[in-house]
Formats: structure tokens, C-alpha cells, sequence
């Protein structure tokens, strides 16, 4: 009897541990969509662009509330991270939605 319910107090911590546990939730999948619409807004895709083979991301840095005035060095935030060919094409167009 005491064997059984070890087990099955063992079991249940097993069960509460498994659930607590992250579930692979697709939540970049929201901030996919929303970076789409940014882009879209802002010129930097096409309103009409079909987006296909999005796959997830890694965020990389993050930045809030810059001032509309303020110039951003990518190069600075990703340059450990992302090739320079990509971060310098990157730069051209943040540099370009300030002056539209």
C-alpha cells in the first residue's frame, strides 16, 4: 500500500512539473505579424507584398521610445550579431523612413 502511493505521488509531482513547463507556444508568431504591418506602414514592403517562408526570430536587441530626431547606428546594436552587408542595407532603410 505504501509502494502504491508513492507512486502515485511521485506521478502527480511528475504531472505538475511537466505542466508547469513552457509549451512551445507560437507567441513570435504575434510579434511576426506585427512587424509586417510596421514594415507595411512605414514603406519599407509594399502594401500589396505577399510574405511567404516567415520563419521565427531571435530578438536580438530592443529598443522603446527613441526620439523621432535621434539617429540609430545599427551597426552599433547588431554588428556582433547579423553580417555587415545585412546591418549596412538594414541602416539604408531606417535612414530613409526618417527623411519620407
Amino acid at each position: 500500500m505504501k509502494s502504491f502511493m508513492f507512486v502515485m505521488v511521485l506521478g502527480t509531482c511528475m504531472m505538475a512539473m511537466c505542466l508547469s513547463m513552457p509549451q512551445g507556444s507560437k507567441e513570435g508568431a504575434i510579434f511576426t505579424n506585427e512587424a509586417i504591418r510596421q514594415a507595411q506602414n512605414t514603406h519599407l514592403i509594399p502594401q500589396n507584398a505577399q510574405i511567404q517562408k516567415v520563419q521565427e526570430g531571435v530578438e536580438l536587441a530592443a529598443y522603446e521610445s527613441i526620439p523621432g530626431g535621434q539617429a540609430i547606428n545599427l551597426f552599433e546594436i547588431l554588428g556582433d550579431h547579423v553580417p555587415p552587408e545585412v546591418v549596412s542595407n538594414l541602416q539604408t532603410q531606417v535612414d530613409q523612413v526618417g527623411k519620407q
